[in-house]
């Protein structure tokens, strides 16, 4: 079921969630949330939302990018749910300059530097272990989503504050250069 999603200043979305542990997994309250969390995601065209964003504090989120207009460019992320996601760096000095949006921040994007290198362990929705290295743009997405857990917001990470801009500014003056930008970062990667 679609529900709300909290917007910055909430302090819920400043809290670390809470872990699952394995046996609530299969429970009707973490399999509940997740649906939740795939219905409203896919009902405003995100490319993910975590249990905070929807007032749940529990190290959950979801992430999928298919047939949304916002990222055209970007390849197909199918849908995956991460329960107690962690993320390792695996090379620390490739990085991408990543304009991000938020649900949470509506009709706001800044410039992140994401790493573009990574390795995650989790379970999915089923108590299955996740355990795989992510590369390029997949892994810029899954960085966002995990941050959530942790309490932080894309705009806690914005080192240039000179690139903070309306989303329709954001698509008037920058995003044609981005697309370049990603093309490259894909390029690289897949």
């Amino acid at each position: 079921m679609k529900v709300d999603i909290l917007e910055i200043g909430n302090p819920i979305l400043r809290k670390h969630n809470k872990k699952v542990l394995y046996n609530e997994i299969n429970s009707l309250k973490i399999q509940k949330l997740i649906d939740d969390l795939i219905d409203t995601m896919h009902a405003v065209g995100g490319a993910g939302l975590a249990a905070n964003q929807i007032s749940q504090s529990y190290k959950v989120c979801v992430v999928e990018i298919k047939n949304n207009d916002r990222y055209h460019l970007i390849p197909e992320i199918p849908l995956t749910v991460l329960i107690n996601p962690k993320i390792t760096f695996l090379n620390s000095s490739e990085t991408f300059s990543s304009y991000e949006g938020c649900l949470s921040v509506p009709n706001i994007r800044a410039r992140v530097d994401r790493h573009c290198e990574i390795h995650l362990d989790a379970w999915d929705r089923k108590g299955n272990i996740i355990s795989e290295d992510i590369y390029g743009y997949k892994a810029i997405v899954y960085q966002h989503e995990i941050d959530h857990l942790n309490g932080i917001i894309f705009t806690d990470l914005v080192k240039d504050k000179r690139s903070i801009v309306t989303y329709k500014n954001y698509q008037k003056y920058f995003s044609k250069l981005y697309e370049l930008e990603i093309c490259d970062l894909l390029k690289k990667y897949n």
